[in-house]
């Protein structure tokens, strides 16, 4: 099964990328991406001598470990099988700290992505060998947001900081709902953690706290692990009296609606 278009794999191999990477987040979407891609990926790296990797970020203070521990195993395991290397990074600075001055923010450049991840990618793309395709879950049905970013399957990207590389995202004409994502990588034993976080969380905890994050999820993570730690932070931390009603109002009404 495949959701990128035939013609993408000739583009990027005339690009003659050194350096292929995935970002990989231990969620379903990347998943996806990774099981949809790899062996077309794994097959054009050795033609063209290209390196692959697999890139996993944890957001100090908000990546929950169980997520942490399932995106090792599945690294690990296509380390072994297709000879993906991985790489691991973590933020220097701590979750709460930033939350605590500045709430929680929407948009591309809310600080949670730019502070914790976006700076992270821009260190790797500069210390491996150009040219760089990154391969992501993203697709443009997931907001409006990426679906005013997200144009085409294969793009090309000039950062702020100068790095240029090409973004490839294998699932730009994915229409699947989250259960059927699921099926697919329930058939795959080596997806079998990451369908679990989905099956007793309702989520793949790369983000614990996450103002996109919906009721219906945090339904599932409350009924599955008690929250009300984090009630007390927003209550005790946080300076905006609005982002302390959001924490204290979505998880009490997640807990009315599961014990009701």
């Amino acid at each position: 099964m495949s959701a990128m278009k035939p013609d993408v794999l000739k583009r990027i191999e005339e690009l003659k990328p050194r350096s292929i990477i995935y970002l990989y987040s231990g969620g379903k979407d990347s998943s996806l991406a990774l099981l949809f891609t790899r062996d077309a990926v794994r097959e054009l790296a050795q033609r063209i001598k290209a390196r692959v990797y697999m890139l996993y970020i944890v957001v100090t203070g908000n990546t929950h470990p169980l997520n942490a521990y399932v995106a090792a195993t599945v690294m690990e395991w296509h380390r072994r099988h297709y000879g993906f290397e991985p790489i691991y990074r973590a933020s220097d600075r701590v979750f709460q700290e930033y939350v605590a001055k500045f709430g929680l923010q929407k948009g591309p450049s809310r600080w949670c992505y730019t502070q914790f991840k976006e700076k992270i990618f821009r260190e790797v793309e500069r210390t491996l060998p150009k040219p760089i395709v990154e391969i992501d879950g993203m697709s443009p049905s997931d907001s409006k947001q990426r679906s005013e970013k997200i144009t085409e399957e294969l793009q090309r990207v000039e950062t702020a900081s100068d790095n240029k590389f090409w973004a490839w995202h294998p699932l730009f004409s994915l229409q699947m709902s989250d259960d059927e994502k699921l099926e697919v990588l329930r058939k795959r034993p080596e997806f079998e953690p990451i369908v679990y976080l989905y099956e007793n969380f309702g989520d793949s905890l790369n983000c614990v706290v996450c103002p996109y994050k919906p009721l219906r999820k945090m339904m599932k993570y409350r009924l599955a692990e008690d929250a009300r730690i984090l009630q007390r932070f927003a209550q005790t931390c946080l300076r905006s009296e609005y982002w302390k009603r959001y924490f204290n109002g979505l998880l009490d009404a997640a807990l009315e609606l599961t014990e009701g």
